[in-house]
């Protein structure tokens, strides 16, 4: 069974499908931007990494055990950002990108690709391939209507 999280498009980031509950809220500006959510009985961490304030933002999400998780709620200045940011770190994740707070597209990261490029990077080139690989299907569809 598959420690990454579920994605539903069109759903909120903070809440990426309709059976994923909020368990703490750990950071907000005008919607959740991190925190910890439970689905399917496994708890994720999520946080928007890039993009708080625009229209269009990248979140990430990664599996926690009961015990990290309680490490990351318990934590406080320095100690939280340095567990939150471990909780991204070697291990397989999902990235999303947002616009106008709903999922558009998803896509796993590699915990590999994440400590070779660094998380920003890996998390963008990994969404980047999966729009490229949309307007190609776009254009090929909008091919297949002129004929």
């Amino acid at each position: 069974m598959s420690d990454l999280i579920k994605l539903g498009i069109g759903e909120r980031p903070w809440l990426p499908t309709l059976d994923s509950t909020m368990i703490e809220v750990f950071d907000r500006l005008n919607m959740p931007t991190a925190g910890l959510i439970r689905q399917n009985h496994k708890l994720f961490v999520f946080d928007c990494l890039e993009g708080h304030a625009m229209e269009g933002n990248v979140w990430v999400y990664a599996h926690v055990d009961a015990a990290e998780a309680q490490k990351i709620q318990e934590a406080q200045g320095e100690d939280f950002t340095r567990l939150l940011d471990q909780a991204f770190t070697d291990k397989q994740i999902m990235a999303a990108l947002a616009i106008n707070a709903r999922l558009r597209s998803g896509a796993p990261v590699e915990g590999e690709t994440i400590r070779h490029l660094g998380l920003l990077k890996a998390v963008f080139d990994q969404l980047s391939m999966g729009l490229d690989i949309a307007s190609e299907t776009k254009n090929a569809m909008a091919q297949l209507v002129d004929c």
